[in-house]
């Protein structure tokens, strides 16, 4: 046994945000291309476009936008996509804490059937 958790955002009970838009919007922050982080994280541009624009409406602001520093249009995050990235994290990182602590505090008769 062992527990496990997954935090996700979720709108008009539509899931929004959780660890795949995480990863993709890692991707684009590292390689500065939505098409090229698509391909990295194994989903198609349309889908992954998709992606993002649900998520831009949902909380109605915009997380990638034109670098502009770079005459190649290049895709940067939005100063909310790093806030929002940076506060996923932190909170998924919270909530493994929590889970770990209830995971050394869980009821004895667990014990022979706990993986560690």
């Amino acid at each position: 046994m062992h527990m496990f958790l997954k935090l996700f955002i979720q709108h008009e009970e539509k899931y929004i945000f959780g660890p795949g838009r995480v990863e993709l919007l890692q991707a684009v922050d590292e390689l500065g291309s939505l098409r090229k982080a698509a391909q990295q994280v194994g989903m198609s541009y349309r889908w992954a476009w998709g992606r993002i624009k649900d998520v831009e409406e949902a909380l109605k602001v915009p997380l990638l936008m034109d670098d502009p520093n770079n005459k190649r249009r290049t895709k940067v995050l939005t100063p909310e996509a790093k806030e929002l990235l940076q506060w996923f994290l932190a909170t998924e990182h919270t909530l493994q804490q929590t889970m770990l602590e209830a995971e050394k505090n869980r009821p004895a008769f667990l014990q022979k059937h706990w993986r560690t």
